[in-house]
């Protein structure tokens, strides 16, 4: 019967050209690829028919003389596939195997077949089929053009000397098809069909908050959702977007990354929120309008920095805060041993609000004529609606559900593609660091949070050993934390930039250990807003047992044979263990200038100068030569594949173990344990990053 239906209902012109359900005609190796659907066929030359449903490589299909069972599955190019017949009793194999985004070959029941697509992509395809026994026999040549939503195709038949053509329409879902032997064909497919005639429309995204870290089977990540719009606004259909900044919780290195896709693009980007804080606002003015709800306001309160100091309260609990650090910028431990910021740190904290409040300015006062932003940012506390528009703040007063009916706005659709991949492309390895470094890798199912841990290493370890990545991207955003896992991280990243070319891609912080682990990179990259550099060491301890005996009266006797085996049982340190931590310290501190001298080419004398503990805003620490180029994450991927052109972006994740306590206590006592810290706390102190 097999036989009879390749006659009768031969839509598909090669055994090596098969894709989807109509494979079943051909090659049921390709009913795995392209899509699902339910297909009836019907001949009005001589009223036979033919349906079956295909689901992912299964299909069940009938005619009114029996059944044919099918299967297919694929894995990197190679498909598949098995076909029987109740009636016949007979089980067939096909082969299909597409190594190269131009080039196809097939095999079903000695017919030997090969596609190529000379423009490289599905255009064009053009097919010789040959048949095997005891010689090789052509049996037909065809050439198959592709226009998305129209498809045609003309066969020749050797052996029968007979012209056949054939055309199918897609709409959407649905495929029709004709051939000139009278057999037609309807196609319900499950996935939306390739389509060129998409009428104009407006997208709405709701922008929100997005984790940089990428934690399997979670919700997108930043580059995720950045990377999918930076292909929608290629996509020619797409007019513009309407943007709901209404619960927008990006970090202001996010924010610029999308502002600068926002205005780099040729489309129309729309702004709307119930109220704008001066995050969501500064975003905001990178779209063509902006608009509010009737009741919003606008607030450009939120722009500062604060830290809490707890010296005087450990001193009335009778709390021994006994730290070291290098150098004076390395401030992470002032919140513990000083009852306010000292000149150092409120030197870089000022500094920093400085150049960050200056690109905030600048770029907003370059969108919008703004009279008296300075004045705004100090007395717009609460501007209401028909105010914000008077100061031509907005454009407009809406309600979302009536100023929505103005636009024709179409949910998110995925379109199927016919493209074949190039299984011998390089890769780029994709990895995301984000967190406090300890020595596990853990996600907080509670605070959506990750740790940077010991897999961290293995995956590098992994990605070094594999042939077939060429360059690894790193997108690095943290504070750092152990100095132990962060220098077995940058020793797997040195051993790694020896063989692969490496570029980081810091995000809003990569400091202190965040930035020890990216030094090694052949090149950094770092937004204008990222806060990094703080090459320094910190450590110590809380003396808890003068705590314990103040306020619960307990007392201690400690049994020992040398006079420091308890010099971290809660008692504080003497003279002598406070040296020996300093000269640890000295010794830490000194490692990370090492580091930072050989990844980034800097001598030690040079880089005590900028070091000290100090962090810096990307603007600063392109100017001193600690990063090198000042772009986002799509930047620095834009870079790697400018070096090769061919390769596919792949995101490597690293293993997470899950943890369920609502209160982080276990990343702090992880952090404590390790008592030498490569870590600043500017995550933690930092209200307008958040």
């Amino acid at each position: 019967m097999l036989n009879y239906l390749l006659v009768s209902f031969y839509f598909s012109r090669s055994v090596s050209t098969v894709g989807g359900t109509q494979s079943i005609f051909t090659n049921p190796a390709g009913l795995s690829n392209y899509y699902s659907s339910f297909i009836f066929s019907y001949s009005l030359k001589d009223s036979t028919y033919f349906y079956g449903l295909n689901l992912n490589g299964i299909g069940i299909f009938k005619d009114k003389i029996g059944s044919t069972f099918a299967f297919s599955t694929s894995f990197k190019g190679l498909s598949i596939g098995f076909d029987y017949n109740d009636i016949l009793r007979n089980l067939n194999f096909g082969l299909l195997y597409r190594p190269l985004s131009f080039l196809s070959f097939g095999y079903y029941k000695n017919i030997y077949s090969i596609t190529i697509r000379p423009l490289n992509r599905s255009l064009i395809e053009l097919s010789i089929d040959a048949y095997y026994k005891d010689t090789f026999n052509l049996k037909n040549a065809s050439i198959g053009i592709n226009l998305k939503n129209f498809l045609t195709f003309t066969k020749y038949e050797f052996d029968r000397k007979n012209y056949s053509f054939g055309i199918s329409l897609a709409l959407e879902n649905i495929l029709l098809s004709a051939k000139n032997d009278s057999n037609i064909l309807f196609e319900l497919a499950f996935e939306k069909l390739p389509n060129l005639l998409k009428t104009k429309h407006y997208m709405k995204i709701d922008v929100k908050n997005y984790k940089e870290d990428k934690v399997p089977y979670i919700t997108k990540n930043f580059y995720e959702f950045i990377s999918d719009l930076n292909e929608k606004v290629k996509d020619a259909s797409i007019k513009g977007f309407i943007l709901n900044l209404t619960d927008l919780n990006l970090n202001l290195a996010q924010i610029e990354e999308l502002r600068e896709l926002i205005e780099q693009s040729k489309k129309e980007f729309i702004c709307y929120a119930d109220y704008y804080d001066y995050k969501s606002y500064y975003l905001a003015t990178s779209c063509s309008k902006i608009l509010i709800n009737r009741n919003g306001i606008i607030t450009f309160s939120g722009f500062y920095m604060k830290r809490t100091y707890y010296k005087e309260l450990f001193d009335s609990l009778g709390i021994v805060p006994q730290f070291e650090h290098y150098e004076e910028y390395k401030s992470a431990i002032e919140p513990y041993v000083r009852n306010s910021a000292s000149e150092y740190d409120r030197e870089q904290r000022e500094r920093i609000l400085k150049i960050t409040y200056e690109k905030i300015k600048k770029d907003i006062l370059s969108s919008r004529k703004i009279e008296n932003l300075d004045s705004l940012f100090n007395y717009g506390i609460f501007i209401n609606s028909d105010l914000a528009k008077k100061l031509k703040l907005v454009d407009d007063i809406v309600y979302e559900n009536e100023f929505l009916k103005n636009y024709k706005i179409s949910k998110e659709k995925s379109y199927i593609s016919y493209e074949w991949e190039n299984q011998f492309r390089p890769k780029i390895a994709l990895v995301f660091l984000e967190g406090p470094i300890i020595d596990q890798d853990i996600y907080n199912v509670f605070d959506n949070s990750t740790t940077i841990g010991l897999n961290a290493v293995k995956l590098f370890e992994k990605i070094r050993n594999d042939k077939s990545i060429k360059a690894v991207v790193i997108r690095v955003s943290s504070p750092g934390g152990s100095a132990f896992t962060s220098d077995l991280i940058a020793n797997e990243i040195r051993k790694l930039s020896k063989d692969k070319l490496v570029v980081v891609s810091m995000g809003r912080v990569a400091a202190s250990g965040g930035y020890y682990i990216s030094a090694y990179a052949n090149k950094i990259f770092a937004d204008n807003l990222t806060i990094t550099g703080s090459i320094g060491i910190l450590g110590g301890i809380l003396a808890l047992d003068p705590f314990y005996k103040k306020k619960f009266y307990l007392n201690f006797d400690v049994f020992k044979i040398f006079e420091h085996s308890d010099v971290f049982s809660g008692r504080p340190l003497d003279s002598l263990e406070l040296n020996s931590l300093k000269e640890e310290l000295k010794y830490g501190y000194d490692r990370f200038l090492s580091v930072v001298s050989e990844g980034r080419k800097i001598s030690i004398d040079s880089l005590r100068k900028i070091a000290k503990g100090r962090v810096w805003i990307g603007k600063d620490a392109k100017e001193i030569g600690i990063i090198d180029t000042i772009g986002g994450i799509l930047s620095a991927i834009n870079y790697v594949k400018s070096k090769f052109k061919d390769a596919e972006i792949v995101i490597y994740t690293r293993k997470f173990n899950f943890d369920y306590n609502p209160l982080p206590l276990s990343i702090i006592f992880r952090m404590l344990k390790d008592r030498i810290l490569y870590y600043d706390d500017w995550l933690m102190t930092t209200p307008e990053q958040n």
